[in-house]
Parts: C-alpha cells; sequence; structure tokens
C-alpha cells in the first residue's frame, strides 16, 4: 500500500476526510449537540463511510437516511462515554499519557511504512492540503476520546468479565467467517538456556555495589561514582537513564522502586534479574520519572556466555530437520518448555518483540534463527512454517480469540452503561 493510501486511510478512521457520496450541502452543518460537544455533519459522513467500507458495504441512496440516523447513534454514544469520564473524579487522564499515545501513533505510521517524518509531512500538503501540526491536532483530539473510553471501560467494565472457553467458542462459530486474516505469521520453536551465576559471582557483585553505596552515604557524586563504577552502556553519561514512563519496563521491580522515590532520593541497593542497582530520583511530573543508575551486573563470565552462544550456533548448523531441533530441545532446554517441545504457536511476524522479529524476518520455513541473548537467557528460534496470510482457528488461535471475545462482551456492558448515562446528558439531534 503506498504512503498517501496509507495516510488516506488514517484521516478516514479519525473522520475528517469527507466523502463524495453524502450530500455536500450538509458538510458544515451539525448534526447533534452532545452535552457542550457536537458532531458535524461531516464528522458523521466520514464516519459512516468508514463503517460501510470496514463492512464492505454500498449505500443506496434511499439508506442513506436510515443509515445515517444509526450511525449518528453511535457517535452519540461515544460522546455520551466521553461527556461521563470527564465528569467522573475517578477517571484521570494525564497529559502525558495523550501525548505518549500520540507520539506512538506518528512512530507506528512511520515505522509500517518505513518513512521519515519529513515524508510524511510532505505527503500531508501535497496530497491533502494539511499541515503536519493540524494533522496531530485531529490526531490528538481522537486519542483524548480513545484514551478516555480505555479509561471509563477498565473501571467500570473489564474487572467484571469471565471469559469461558465456551464463551470463545460461541464469538468464533458466530464471528469466524467474517474475522480478517492474520498478516505475515510464522509458526515457532525455540530451543532456551537459562545460566544461573554461582553464588561466588552474585555475592562479589553485591559486596562492589554495598561499597559504592556507603561512598555515597559519606557525600560522594552519584554522576562521579555512576561514570566511574556503573556497567552499562548509561554508565558514560553519569548513568542518565532520561524520562521512564510508568508501565513501560520490563523490570517491574526497577519500575516499582524509581516512582517510590521522591526528587533528590537515592534508593538502597535491589536486584533485578540482570543485577543489582542503585538509583537516584531527580524529577517527577505525572506518570513519568527521569532516574539516574548505577548498575553491578549479576552475570556469568564472558568466556561462559561465549560458550553457550557457540553451542547454540553448533546447534542451529546441524539441525536441518524439525525432529533433530526437537531432539536438541530435549537434550538442551532447561526452561519449562520441553514438555511443549518448544513449541511457540503461531505468531504474527509484526507483534514480535523487535529483537526476535529482526532475527526471524528473512527465515524460510525450516530455518533457526542466530543465537539472542537477553540478560541470562540465550535463545534460538526456528521457523516449522510461514504464512503470508492464514486464518484464524480456535486451535491455534485461542488466546487471540479470547481476548476478542472480551472485547465483544465488554462493548455490550459499557453500551448498557451508556444507555443509562444518556438520561443525565442533554443530548439534542439535528438530522
Amino acid at each position: 500500500m503506498s504512503v498517501s493510501k496509507i495516510i488516506s486511510v488514517f484521516l478516514f478512521c479519525m473522520f475528517f476526510c469527507v466523502t463524495a457520496c453524502f450530500p455536500a450541502n450538509k458538510i458544515d452543518g451539525i448534526a447533534a449537540i452532545v452535552g457542550d460537544s457536537v458532531i458535524l455533519n461531516s464528522e458523521l459522513d466520514s464516519y459512516s463511510q468508514m463503517r460501510l467500507n470496514n463492512a464492505s458495504q454500498k449505500a443506496d441512496s434511499a439508506e442513506l437516511p436510515k443509515i445515517r440516523k444509526q450511525f449518528l447513534t453511535e457517535l452519540i454514544d461515544g460522546k455520551i462515554l466521553v461527556v461521563h469520564a470527564a465528569k467522573d473524579t475517578n477517571i484521570v487522564l494525564k497529559e502525558a499519557e495523550i501525548e505518549q499515545a500520540l507520539s506512538n501513533q506518528v512512530q507506528s505510521i512511520l515505522q509500517q511504512n518505513n518513512i521519515t517524518m519529513a515524508t510524511l509531512e510532505q505527503e500531508l500538503k501535497s496530497k491533502y492540503n494539511m499541515t503536519l501540526l493540524k494533522f496531530k491536532t485531529q490526531m490528538r483530539m481522537q486519542i483524548q476520546e480513545q484514551l478516555l473510553r480505555q479509561k471509563v471501560q477498565q473501571l467500570y467494565v473489564s474487572p467484571s468479565i469471565q471469559i469461558s472457553r465456551k464463551d470463545v467458542e460461541t464469538f468464533y462459530s458466530t464471528y469466524g467467517d467474517s474475522l480478517p486474516q492474520m498478516g505475515e505469521s510464522l509458526l515457532m520453536s525455540k530451543l532456551k538456556i537459562h545460566v544461573t551465576p554461582s553464588e561466588s559471582i552474585r555475592q562479589t557483585a553485591f559486596a562492589k555495589i554495598n561499597g559504592i553505596k556507603q561512598r555515597l552515604n559519606n557525600g560522594e557524586k552519584f554522576s562521579k561514582l555512576a561514570k566511574e563504577f556503573s556497567e552499562d552502556s548509561t554508565g558514560a553519561d553519569s548513568g542518565d537513564l532520561g524520562f521512564i514512563k510508568k508501565g513501560t519496563l520490563s523490570e517491574i521491580v526497577f519500575e516499582e522502586k524509581a516512582f517510590s522515590l521522591n526528587p533528590g532520593q537515592i534508593s538502597d541497593v535491589f536486584e533485578s534479574r540482570l543485577g543489582f542497582h542503585i538509583i537516584m530520583l531527580l524529577e517527577k511530573k505525572e506518570q513519568m520519572v527521569h532516574v539516574q543508575q548505577i548498575f553491578v551486573k549479576v552475570a556469568p563470565p564472558a568466556d561462559f556466555a561465549l560458550n553457550i552462544m557457540k553451542r547454540l550456533d553448533s546447534i542451529r548448523t546441524n539441525c536441518t530437520t524439525q525432529k533433530d531441533f526437537l531432539t536438541a530441545i530435549k537434550k538442551y532446554d532447561n526452561s519449562g518448555l520441553t514438555t511443549n517441545d518448544g513449541r511457540m504457536g503461531w505468531q504474527s511476524l509484526y507483534e514480535l518483540p523487535e529483537t526476535i522479529k529482526t532475527a526471524v524476518d528473512s527465515l524460510k520455513s525450516g530455518e533457526i534463527s542466530k543465537p539472542l541473548r537477553d540478560g541470562d537467557d540465550f535463545t534460538i528460534y526456528r521457523v516449522d512454517e510461514r504464512k503470508s496470510q492464514r486464518k484464524l482457528t480456535l486451535e491455534d488461535d485461542y488466546q487471540f480469540l479470547s481476548e476478542k471475545t472480551r472485547e465483544i462482551i465488554a462493548q455490550k456492558k459499557l453500551m448498557e452503561l451508556v444507555k443509562k448515562w444518556r438520561q443525565e446528558v442533554f443530548v439534542e439531534i439535528r438530522l
């Protein structure tokens, strides 16, 4: 799909790309008033066209009034939900959350289309006579509403939902034929070797960082000691990790410690799966913290890790069949996956973590990735089968279908609440 096509579809979804199949004389009119907000005819037209496109339907001119009313009800329900969220003191939407979501959305567009910000700006100007600022402004408004809807659902709906196997099977039998096919997918297996450093290595690392903590307690500068002793890439920059958004770190213990501190405060020594840390909080704002760290790793000796990588590379070279790989898994894997023969099931290529995606992206069926290291975990991945498109099945995609089932049930429960809240909000329909 071309860049301009991608942007066009995105603008459609943001409700400000007006289509030609609806009456032009109503574009600037107001379709409805909900509380202090308005729904424009242009917004309704774009939303209606998008819904019809998603359902692969063509609107007969005689049906347009009925279709517009149906879709206007959906837009009104969305506005009511936002109005309620704005009044609910239990729902707090921080400015940083909106900015982060906006940034993620823009980056997603750039990455999916392999373009730069300058190219995006050029496309917007040449194809749609729109500045990048206006594009982001419109996107920001829609993202804000989406985030509020999510918070309402998380607070009032999601905690009460329990999904059974029968629910998933019912969802699949009802919607299975209309579900979109999965894109580029890989049926994968993996062999993982986990290395536990010896207690003597751990004690040596602890003694080192404990000595650093004593020097901090005696008044030495954090930045100086981080630059001198920290055993990660940030050491050269005085251990500065920049701003960290809540919920983005895989090391939960690190995140919890960082958000528990006050500006200027230095933590005690604490341990993660990677090693020992001391952190200092420089700044805290909304859902983000700015921290420095001193890190001392707890890891096997470099030559030991190198031998593990060489062993996995040898397995990669010598395993020419799936049976060979299974034999290697049963012999070497110590991760607990051997009971499942190392099978990962079908994985969407674009939903894999970036390091794994890069490792398997160019592999053909039957090929094995080069060894990857994540802390004390050393892994190789085999592509058992590869498909550019595939139909969802209960056997291969149960987890995905379970999530979709939850979404449908949650949506129904949410609409029941919206129906109740509608009685509390001023609504005027002007169609």
